[in-house]
């Protein structure tokens, strides 16, 4: 299958190619560092370049060089030039930060080339013949860098405005007389009509560039809308040209990726890949099927999946309350199925809570369990990679979060999914979290410090004593003593007696009364805060200093 994609029209906000206020979209901010960072270096070749030239072919200009303030500006070019390529090449900035800054250069290497050109300026006797070096700077950033036609004019007014500053300065400096409102008027005329100039070509070339963006047919999928969104990347359903088949995309946010620095920017990408790569070699039915990966023409990571149609647990609570003991218990049972197939393969998910848990109607079978997202997951196999975090960041829900993952234990296995499964088990039979608290990182150490709250004591539904037994038992601070592993949950889930039998027809006949047609939603549903979770505990808390991936 073509590892490209086509982007199909779409109105949703998410869409990647509507760019708003001074924000470019990937594919073209990418194309201005590089494009900043080449004048950059142009700009400092050139204005030692000049320096020498005017010094030996203009002898009488020579005098002027020798002055403090003009060696200074001189330097100041150079300088900033190699600080600005510098600064980008170090990645120690998000790639939005460097066009601001590279904005910033522009107007500062503006009053630089102004100040030096009005050394010069000191008769009104002698006419406008020419145009400002300042002038031929605007035409060049404003054509060769990438922009929005907002920034661009704003950058360009104030590179326009370095002139009369510059010119300003060398009167004071150099005590020149006033050249006259006429020859005045002379130097900036050109000025002004090349930002008016620049901003129009710049706004119809970024128009076309967002227009060709948006209609760029790049290969056998088309995105359609953004359904879902979370911490990483955002998803959406996508089109095969040849199969007629709906499918899930996932691709990496553009704003997460604009709003990290370049650093970071390579770690998100890197988990990116390792949970495609992680999901590809898991097989079993309970976990969502991955159809292709790959990066697009502007360097986003995708995958294709399966397309899902049905809700998620987080959901499914929300809307409907506590669910019955018989059916958390089939649930579970599916889900152990596909954390067992994961654990052997030395694989631990490590972000297992109701979100990404997804019922669905699958052919005739209702209650279907898939378990999504390994967007967390770490291996035996390349400890370094799995290990990676981000800057000041942490891995991990705090509502559903292992006590030995809050604490930054180095040992983590396949129990302390066991230990968020007991959390997502316990969310469903009472409709709240476990440990119920404000903040974060109270969140977080209340799973290290507290016990839970009986659940019969949580809901008025009838929880019954053997599965709450075992479910208790997942919540063990000690993961020696939690169920070994997923099978062995499984095994004693399915060995319970004192559980209510919730079978299949009652199972459909729940489907019938509450999602008769399931079908994937026009909107981002159960993508926003939920009200019971603290802000910030539903996405990966990376605030949390206590926490360590």
């Amino acid at each position: 299958m073509p590892k490209q994609l086509a982007r199909g029209p779409s109105t949703n906000t998410g869409d990647l190619a509507k760019p708003s206020g001074f924000a470019l979209p990937p594919k073209l901010l990418e194309k201005a560092v590089v494009r900043l960072c080449m004048v950059a270096m142009i700009s400092a070749v050139f204005c030692v370049a000049y320096f020498v030239a005017d010094g030996f072919l203009q002898p009488e200009a020579a005098y002027m060089q020798q002055h403090p303030v003009t060696r200074l500006m001189a330097l100041s070019i150079v300088l900033l030039s190699f600080a600005f390529a510098g600064v980008q090449a170090a990645g120690w900035f998000s790639k939005q930060t460097i066009l601001y800054l590279g904005s910033g250069f522009q107007v500062l290497i503006g009053f630089a080339i102004s100040l030096a050109e009005c050394s010069l300026v000191s008769s009104s006797a002698v006419p406008v013949v020419g145009i400002s070096g300042t002038t031929l700077w605007l035409v060049v950033c404003g054509m060769l860098i990438p922009n929005t036609p907002a920034l661009n004019l704003v950058t360009g007014i104030l590179t326009g405005l370095m002139w009369p500053a510059g010119y300003y300065a060398s009167i004071l400096v150099f005590g020149h007389d006033f050249i006259g409102w006429n020859r005045f008027a002379m130097w900036m005329i050109p000025m002004v009509l090349s930002v008016v100039l620049t901003n129009y070509l710049n706004r119809r070339m970024y128009t076309m560039q967002i227009q060709s963006q948006k209609a760029e047919d790049l290969g056998s999928y088309a995105l359609d809308r953004v359904i879902a969104q979370g911490g990483m990347g955002e998803v959406w359903l996508a089109n095969h040209k040849m199969l007629a088949r709906p499918a899930a995309v996932k691709l990496i946010r553009p704003e997460l990726l604009s709003g990290q620095t370049m650093r970071n920017e390579a770690v998100i990408r890197k988990r990116f890949e390792r949970e495609a790569r992680a999901t590809a070699a898991l097989r079993n039915p309970h976990t969502v099927a991955l159809y292709d990966f790959g990066v697009t023409s502007d360097n986003m990571f995708y995958y294709v999946m399966e397309l899902l149609e049905g809700i998620d647990l987080q959901t499914l609570v929300d809307r409907h309350g506590p669910m019955h003991p018989g059916r958390v218990r089939n649930i579970l049972i599916q889900i152990c199925e596909s954390l067992e197939e994961a654990h052997r393969l030395g694989m631990v998910h490590r972000d297992i809570k109701p979100r990404n848990i997804f019922l669905s109607k699958l052919g005739w079978q209702h209650d279907f369990a898939k378990v999504l997202d390994f967007g967390l997951v770490k291996t035996k196999l390349g400890q370094d990679e799995s290990m990676m975090t981000m800057d000041g960041s942490a891995t991990g829900t705090p509502a559903y979060m292992a006590p030995e993952v809050a604490l930054g234990g180095a040992k983590v296995d396949g129990r302390t999914d066991i230990y968020s499964l007991g959390c997502v088990a316990y969310f469903m039979l009472t409709g709240g979290l476990v440990f119920p608290e404000a903040t974060p990182t109270a969140m977080a150490l209340a799973h290290v410090q507290k016990s839970p709250v009986p659940m019969n004591e949580r809901t008025e539904l009838p929880v019954p004593a053997g599965l709450e037994r075992v479910i208790l038992q997942c919540l063990d601070k000690d993961p020696e003593k939690r169920p070994k592993s997923a099978q062995d949950l499984a095994r004693k889930l399915e060995r319970l007696d004192d559980v209510p039998t919730f079978c299949r027809d009652m199972a459909a006949q729940w489907w019938e009364t509450n999602i008769p047609n399931p079908s994937v939603p026009d909107t981002l549903e159960g993508a926003g805060d939920d009200p019971r979770v603290p802000q910030g505990t539903e996405e990966t808390a990376s605030r949390l200093e206590i926490m360590r991936a």
